[in-house]
């Protein structure tokens, strides 16, 4: 198609999220020379630390197939016409009130640190994102999961490299995580499969009203076995932490005026720019983050 510009009056914000962010970076020559001379850009900003750092939280679920439908679930279709959704509008009741979560537990998985296990029981079958993840949850009324997020997590070895200079290409993205990483001493694995065991031990004191556990199931049971379940099942959504604040000399891509090192007019505002993932979710962080910016632009004005 036609080559066309658009300038800025007076900064270019840049706000693509951990991934598109060094992305449109290193498109620029913002980014590891190594990296841009590859794929033939001119280097504007020989800047390491973009597309390293790269962080995201472990998830895994543990799914138990009841006995019998739940009762908070009598009559919910999910679509239209569903009488729960009609008792929210109505009322206010039903579980259109919630967001689908019964219970939740806040714990630590080591007695000196700070809490880093949440573990949220669902009624619904969940096992993940996966294409089509919500079509299970509308389908069955009598699953009991549970979703175990470690937050606080020590592995920082991900990437966002480019898979080519054409911009409508998706970038490589590699987390590294578990045997790739740099948690040399598997604290994050450890923490999942103490999660996991936790959850199983609340659930066991409901044993006469669960059918089977379909995952990892019973035959998931020796810590090997379960760490490798959590090597093979882990997921995350709160990718963040690839254009980092900090020194350029440690690696870092902006100052704490959110400004990139090396250029002028150009800030970044959104997760990429956190050091390290904050927090069990990232969002209020975010919301923070766009606040203190929004102060810092004014400021500068």
């Amino acid at each position: 198609g036609e080559a066309r510009q658009a300038f800025a009056a007076r900064e270019v914000i840049l706000c693509g999220g951990a991934f598109n962010t060094p992305q449109l970076l290193m498109l620029s020559g913002i980014g590891p020379r190594q990296e841009l001379e590859r794929h033939g850009i001119e280097v504007r900003v020989d800047l390491p630390g973009v597309g390293r750092n790269l962080q995201d939280r472990y998830e895994v679920s543990v799914v138990n197939r009841m006995k019998d439908d739940w009762e908070a679930l009598a009559g919910a279709r999910f679509d239209k016409g569903d009488p729960q959704y009609a008792g929210w509008l109505a009322d206010k009741s039903g579980v259109y009130t919630t967001n689908g979560g019964a219970l939740v537990v806040i714990k630590k998985s080591q007695p000196d640190q700070l809490p880093d296990l949440f573990c949220l029981g669902l009624l619904a079958k969940f096992k993940g994102y996966f294409p089509g993840y919500s079509d299970d949850i509308a389908k069955y009324h009598n699953y009991l999961s549970w979703v175990v997020l470690k937050a606080h997590t020590i592995n920082n070895a991900g990437t966002v490299r480019l898979r080519s200079a054409d911009p409508r290409d998706t970038p490589l993205i590699n987390f590294h995580y578990f045997d790739e990483g740099n948690d040399t001493v598997q604290k994050d694995l450890n923490s999942v499969v103490e999660g996991i065991q936790f959850v199983r031990k609340m659930t066991a004191r409901i044993s006469e009203h669960i059918e089977e556990e379909e995952l990892p199931g019973k035959e998931v049971h020796s810590e090997k076995e379960l760490q490798q379940f959590v090597k093979d099942n882990a997921w995350g959504h709160h990718a963040s932490c690839t254009c980092p604040i900090g020194p350029r000399e440690k690696n870092g891509v902006v100052n704490s005026k959110f400004q990139v090192h090396g250029t002028k007019n150009l800030r970044i505002v959104d997760a990429s720019v956190f050091p390290k993932i904050p927090g069990f979710f990232i969002v209020s962080s975010v919301y923070m983050i766009g606040e203190k910016a929004s102060d810092v632009l004014l400021a500068d004005v």
